[in-house]
């Protein structure tokens, strides 16, 4: 009787395991690269936390790896929120609306691929704004297939930074 229970048990798990393997995940990857200011040269930085949000939920956490580089699983959300950063760097967040990524991540995987560069926090008066407002955002296209960025709010952000390290003397 017990080894006939052990066999339905493992027979069920063995069924579970694939329907589990059923959720749809797509890659997001990159570099996180830290932006010298003075003269805009970059190199990957290792170590960088990357959380990733759905709304008020952390998702979460990864670590970028050698040079800078990441690579994250993730499952289907309609929005997401990624901060890049960590003390003694500016965090950057980016918005990513992946509504209508569903039927492409069903014909093939789909990778998502973003490099982003950080700079150092030298205490500038009016940088905190890049905490928790995004620096760019980008939403799935569903008939290009294609994530598209909107480069008007990304140059209303470039601005804004600008005028912040102007205002600081840089």
């Amino acid at each position: 009787m017990k080894k006939t229970f052990l066999l339905l048990l493992s027979a069920l798990v063995v069924q579970m395991m694939p329907a589990q393997s059923k959720v749809k995940t797509f890659t997001f990857q990159g570099n996180v690269l830290e932006l010298n200011l003075a003269d805009s040269s970059e190199k990957g930085i290792m170590g960088v936390p990357i959380e990733v949000w759905s709304g008020e939920e952390l998702v979460t956490t990864e670590m970028s790896g050698p040079r800078g580089k990441y690579s994250i699983n993730l499952p289907r959300y309609s929005v997401f929120t990624l901060k890049f950063g960590k003390a003694p760097y500016v965090t950057k967040v980016v918005q990513i609306d992946t509504k209508g990524f569903e039927r492409a991540a069903e014909l093939a995987m789909v990778n998502l691929e973003l490099d982003i560069s950080l700079f150092k926090d030298r205490g500038y008066l009016g940088m905190n704004f890049m905490n928790y407002t995004p620096v760019a955002m980008a939403k799935f296209n569903k008939r290009s297939g294609r994530l598209e960025w909107n480069m008007d709010y990304a140059q209303e952000v470039n601005t804004r930074v600008n005028g912040v390290l102007t205002a600081n003397g840089k």
